[in-house]
């Protein structure tokens, strides 16, 4: 197999591997925005930030990170509605999740 046959394949692994890196990102993102919503009071915020994370993490197989945000959408309640006692705990175990995803730099 020559070298110019490897490339198209080593190009395909380097695009997974980043964009596993990049889906990483966008939901660390959200999840700090979703706490300085929670601090704002702005439960809707919370609520519509969560739902990112739980769908980027379910795409990117971050089963973990999926199982903490179920976990707070259950806490936050329906819209409109006054979180429950824990929320907090809640929001606190996805950063706790989100610390233990492990990934080589690019």
């Amino acid at each position: 197999m020559r070298l110019a046959d490897c490339r198209p394949l080593y190009h395909d692994l380097m695009d997974a591997h980043e964009e596993h890196i990049l889906t990483i990102a966008e939901i660390v993102r959200d999840s700090a925005a979703m706490n300085e919503a929670a601090l704002a009071g702005d439960f809707e915020e919370v609520r519509f930030r969560n739902a990112l994370i739980v769908g980027k993490a379910g795409a990117a197989e971050l089963h973990d990170v999926v199982l903490a945000a179920a976990h707070l959408q259950t806490v936050l309640g329906p819209p409109g509605s006054t979180p429950r006692w824990g929320y907090g705990h809640a929001m606190l175990r996805i950063a706790n999740e989100l610390g233990k995803v492990g990934f080589d730099p690019l």
